[in-house]
C-alpha cells in the first residue's frame, strides 16, 4: 500500500474554518480518495477514552448483527457487525463491534463534545447552511453518533461506497461527506491493516502517519475500506481493542 503524503493533511482549529478550506480540501479528496484533519481533537485527551470505551464493552452485553429493531440502534448499545447482513451496511463484509450512543442518550462515553464537533466538520464540508443536529433534522432521521472498533486478530471491512448513508441525505443535500476521527493510533494500538481508499487501481493506506484525533475525510465517491486488523495475533475482542474510530453518520 502507498501511505499518504503531507499535502494530504489539513491543519484546523476550529471545524468552521472548513468553510474557507472547502475548496482545498474537495480537491485533496477528489484527487486522493481522502483528504486528513488535524488539530480539531486533542491527541492525549483522546486517548483517555480507551478505558472508558473497554469497561463499556465488557459491562453491555452485545445484540447481534442482524434481527434487532430500529428502536435499538436509537438507544445506547453495542452490536456485533459479522458478516454481509447487517441492517444499513447489508452487502458489505465486514467483523466490527459498533457502540452506539445518540446524542439524545446518556453521555456514556463522554464523547459527545466531539461527537458535536464531527456533526459541525461535516456539514460544513457538505456546505450546508446549518448544521444538522438531531432537532432540526426531518423525521425519522437521526445522527447515528458511534463507535467502530475493530479488534486485532483479524477484523475488517471491505471495499465500499457509502451508498445507504448518501440515500440518507438525498433529500436534504447535494453533497455527501463520510468523516471518521481515529481513537486508536495505528503503530500504537495496533500494528498492521487499517483504513484504506482504492483509487485509479491503486490501494492507499490512509492512516499511515495518522495520530489519535486526526479525522479522516472521504466522499461520495470514495471507495473505501479497512483491511485486516493484526492478522498475526489470537481474536481476543475484549482485550485486544485493535482500531477504533468514531463517526456521526446521519441515519434514517
Amino acid at each position: 500500500m502507498t501511505a499518504h503524503k503531507p499535502e494530504n493533511i489539513f491543519h484546523l482549529s476550529d471545524p468552521l474554518e472548513a468553510r474557507v478550506k472547502i475548496d482545498l480540501i474537495t480537491k485533496q479528496v477528489e484527487d486522493s480518495g481522502f483528504a486528513l484533519i488535524r488539530g480539531l481533537f486533542n491527541r492525549d485527551e483522546i486517548r483517555t477514552k480507551l478505558p472508558i470505551i473497554k469497561k463499556a464493552l465488557k459491562n453491555i452485553t452485545p445484540l447481534p448483527s442482524s434481527g434487532v429493531s430500529r428502536e435499538s440502534i436509537r438507544k445506547n448499545n453495542v452490536k456485533w457487525s459479522i458478516g454481509s447482513q447487517s441492517g444499513s451496511q447489508s452487502g458489505i463484509s465486514r467483523l466490527m463491534i459498533t457502540i452506539i450512543n445518540p446524542m439524545y442518550e446518556e453521555d456514556f462515553l463522554g464523547l459527545h463534545d466531539t461527537f458535536k464537533k464531527l456533526i459541525i466538520l461535516r456539514d460544513a464540508l457538505a456546505n450546508r447552511e446549518h448544521t444538522m443536529f438531531d432537532e432540526v433534522l426531518p423525521k425519522p432521521k437521526f445522527n447515528g453518533t458511534r463507535l467502530q472498533i475493530y479488534p486485532s486478530g483479524g477484523a475488517f471491512m471491505t471495499a465500499h461506497i457509502d451508498e445507504r448513508a448518501i440515500e440518507n441525505v438525498s433529500d436534504i443535500s447535494d453533497t455527501y461527506i463520510q468523516l471518521v476521527m481515529l481513537i486508536t493510533e495505528k503503530g500504537l494500538d495496533y500494528k498492521s491493516g487499517g483504513a484504506f481508499v482504492e483509487k485509479d487501481g491503486r490501494f492507499i493506506d490512509s492512516e499511515s502517519g495518522s495520530l489519535s484525533g486526526d479525522v479522516l475525510v472521504y466522499s461520495g465517491s470514495t471507495m473505501h475500506g479497512v483491511s485486516d486488523i493484526d492478522s498475526n495475533l489470537v481474536f481476543e475482542p475484549h482485550n485486544n481493542l485493535g482500531r477504533i474510530v468514531a463517526l456521526a453518520t446521519i441515519y434514517n
